[in-house]
């Protein structure tokens, strides 16, 4: 499908035998010659390397898409982009960032996504950095419905992209600059610098959304991971990653097992078996926690609430008036405490209590 997209629209010669390869190697770019950097502004390269690690590790990740437009900016001028992922099978962008773009974009692209032939190339060459007008000349690009329906009207007139795909989703992160100028397309020089560029710029924003979701949890732990609110995994542990596939053997891609997806998208607790699953809202991502099942866990979460603070020091009185409760009904949901969690006393009870996990309200598989 995608060779047909190039072919169709007459690409320059050598372009469809080249795409065809790297498709044929199953995307691999073996012996791909080094290229000259002698054109390369290496200075403001690797400036901009450093401010976009630093950016990675100490800015807002909200912020970090368009302080790194900005910055690319600097060394590689444009008047637009889109910056996302996307799924090449089915074919559907999952996330987008727009800079100086109308977001009716992606509406109007949507019918016009598979016969793409700029998107083709990046699928065919992960890790390139495309320029159109490689791939095109104007006269006959100006033709294409493409153009037509999308280009022109959001003035793309010429287009540098790169695609990576990402380690744990295998979705495909895309970041693609336009410029509005017909007479001004991108240059050699400018390709390679973005192509240079575009591995520190993914692993940065990936920092930079390890370090939002991560902030304040347990990043100690062993068993845990990162998804969207659709449940694609972003981030995984290999434990996490062994933990699902222990419990649901058949599972295999990047997008979590069907019974957890409405879990994660209300960002509630699952229970399976002797292990749960901690899901934390993170903004529009999840962060998810798989631990193992203690007595604590078989509490209410009434009887969860009233064990703390019991295990605090607070009396029957105390807590019966805190929680509009009878005294007599505080005192048997103590003894029910006791009952569950084995326990003959009061200490033991405060340490079992304070020392567990928190976990409560567990949906059942």
């Amino acid at each position: 499908m995608f060779v047909y997209a190039l072919d169709r629209v007459g690409l320059r010669p050598g372009w469809l035998t080249r795409a065809t390869e790297f498709l044929a190697t199953d995307f691999h770019m073996t012996g791909v010659p080094l290229q000259d950097v002698s054109g390369l502004n290496v200075r403001g390269l690797c400036q901009a390397i450093l401010q976009l690690h630093r950016a990675g590790r100490e800015a807002a990740f909200a912020w970090f898409q368009p302080a790194a437009l900005e910055l690319i900016q600097e060394i590689i001028p444009f008047d637009s982009a889109w910056w996302g992922n996307a799924a090449a099978e089915p074919m559907e962008i999952h996330r987008l960032y727009l800079f100086n773009c109308d977001d009716t974009i992606r509406e109007a692209y949507a019918p016009y996504m598979a016969q793409d032939f700029f998107r083709a190339a990046l699928i065919a060459t992960p890790g390139t950095t495309i320029n159109m007008a490689d791939l095109i000349t104007r006269e006959r690009y100006v033709l294409t419905e493409l153009y037509g329906r999308v280009g022109q009207r959001y003035r793309m007139e010429w287009s540098l992209g790169t695609l990576l795909v990402e380690p744990v989703s295998s979705l495909q992160e895309f970041l693609t600059l336009w410029r509005r100028d017909g007479n001004n397309p991108f240059t050699e020089t400018e390709r390679l610098t973005k192509e240079l560029l575009m591995p520190h710029l993914s692993e940065a924003h990936r920092a930079a959304r390890l370090r939002d979701v991560l902030d304040g949890a347990h990043v100690r732990h062993d068993c845990w991971a990162v998804a969207d609110e659709r449940g694609f995994l972003r981030e995984a542990s290999p434990a996490f990653i062994h933990w699902l596939r222990e419990h649901w053997p058949g599972w295999q891609g990047s997008r979590l097992p069907e019974v957890l997806l409405e879990c994660v998208r209300l960002a509630t607790p699952f229970q399976t078996g002797r292990m749960k699953l901690q899901i934390v809202r993170k903004g529009s991502f999840r962060y998810l926690r798989a631990l193992a099942l203690s007595a604590v866990d078989s509490l209410s979460p009434r009887e969860g609430e009233i064990a703390k603070r019991y295990a605090h020091g607070e009396t029957h009185a105390v807590i019966a008036l805190a929680l509009g409760l009878a005294p007599t009904t505080v005192r048997n949901h103590i003894a029910n405490c006791y009952r569950k969690l084995a326990v003959s006393n009061k200490t033991e009870l405060a340490l079992r209590v304070l020392t567990a996990r928190p976990f409560m309200g567990a949906a059942s598989a």
